[in-house]
């Protein structure tokens, strides 16, 4: 099992919390590009399919948590990733 699976393993199974960094080296590995944009609000967008998410860089914890995870959750399985 790669990286990336081990990654989309954890996201799937994370109900609480999950720490940004892995969410943005899995996002990067999935085709998604990073802009960071005003404040701590930054965008990830892949261009194949077309699809942006956009999240606030939490903060002073370095953790997705509540609305947020299930917010990414959401839209990688719209994306048909989870």
């Amino acid at each position: 099992m790669g990286k990336q699976e081990k990654l989309m393993d954890k996201l799937r199974s994370a109900r609480k919390v999950f720490p940004w960094s892995e969410l943005v080296t899995l996002l990067i590995q999935l085709g998604y590009e990073k802009k960071e944009m005003a404040g701590s609000r930054v965008r990830f967008y892949h261009k194949g399919k077309d699809a942006m998410l956009l999240l606030h860089k939490p903060h002073p914890e370095n953790e997705l948590k509540g609305g947020a995870l299930k917010s990414v959750k959401l839209h990688l399985i719209q994306e048909g990733w989870l």
